[in-house]
């Protein structure tokens, strides 16, 4: 009985997650999405007229080549190993943005005293801690990108995502269970002490705006750009718009095998923070045709237990290799 409610409940939260307005993998972003690259498509082909012209928008729409490849197999798996088997394990792991948010309010009202309160209705007030949030969750989605690409046990951890070799909304949910884990965590970080700051300065609690309990910002992003990050559909922000927003073309930039776009573009919605570090790579109009995936030490990029348990072993030996650990000891070498 127990394990019929554990299905029930992990049934319920799948369905939460594809229904829910504010969700970052709702029927309705995903519908959006489609939409969006629709007319991209079919302005890019707008000189082929009447059925040419749909079946050109339709093959890039509906490709078999994806919808058969392997890696949008693996991709598949793991959309529901990380929202149904996974989901307690990532659970218990997370630090609480509430207790960081608390502990600092109550440092600053300590070091400064405790401001006299704003009245908690007032817009002004909302629209600004919804935006602070906002570019809260970016930095902290940056800085957690940019360091799981700059150090290299966090690299052995954050590959798995990279392995896909052509990119789905389902390579959203390609994402090893540690990584994720430590992603929650960071934005638990930064989330929590800004609305820490906020609280302070206050004197009170401010409500962000939300849809479905998501910063209103975010969602306003994950219908226009984010569920095309992991698509086919090159869809450029160039010039100056291309250092304030990451397009999708910016994103399929940051799967790319070649080396001159590795480690950029490590931003979710926002080029701002890329732009500020010197990770931005701004796209060009032309479709330069990428390839994805990662090309060092991975013998089957689509393997479950390459994707799940190689990563654990690659990260303890990066981590053994920091500190200068050998295990097993090795036996002393002597000169003969």
């Amino acid at each position: 009985m127990d394990s019929l409610h554990l299905l029930m409940a992990k049934l319920q939260a799948l369905g939460v997650l594809l229904t829910s307005p504010g969700s970052a993998f709702s029927v309705y972003s995903l519908t959006a999405a489609f939409a969006i690259g629709f007319v991209a498509l079919a302005l890019r082909h707008k000189r082929r007229r009447g059925s040419a012209g749909l079946a050109v928008v339709a093959r890039a729409i509906f490709s078999w080549r994806l919808l058969k490849s392997p890696s949008t197999k693996a991709d598949l798996f793991y959309f529901f190993v990380n929202t149904l088997a996974l989901g307690g394990l990532i659970g218990w792991g997370l630090l609480s943005g509430e207790i960081v948010a608390e502990r600092v309010r109550k440092s600053l009202d300590a070091a400064f005293g405790v401001a006299a309160p704003a009245s908690p209705d007032f817009w002004g007030l909302r629209i600004g801690a919804t935006l602070a949030l906002f570019l809260a969750y970016e930095f902290g989605y940056w800085l957690d990108h940019f360091l799981k690409h700059k150090v290299p046990a966090l690299w052995e951890l954050h590959k798995t995502h990279h392995t896909a070799e052509v990119l789905t909304p389902l390579t959203a949910f390609r994402v090893h269970p540690l990584d994720t884990l430590l992603f929650m965590n960071m934005l638990s970080v930064c989330i929590g002490a800004t609305m820490g700051l906020i609280t302070h300065f206050a004197g009170a609690k401010v409500t962000e705006i939300s849809i479905s309990g998501t910063n209103f910002f975010l969602v306003l992003f994950i219908y226009a750009t984010v569920q095309l990050q992991h698509s086919q559909f090159w869809i450029a922000f160039t010039g100056i718009w291309g250092r304030l927003l990451l397009s999708p073309a910016h994103h399929q930039i940051h799967h790319s095998v070649e080396p001159k776009h590795y480690n950029a573009n490590l931003g979710s919605t926002i080029a701002i923070f890329d732009w500020m570090f010197g990770t931005l790579n701004t796209p060009g109009k032309a479709n330069p045709r990428l390839r994805f995936g990662v090309i060092d030490g991975v013998e089957n990029p689509h393997a479950m237990a390459e994707l799940l348990l190689a990563p654990l072993g690659h990260c303890f030996a990066r981590l053994r290799q920091a500190v200068g650990l050998r295990w097993p000891p090795r036996p002393a070498l002597t000169q003969k």
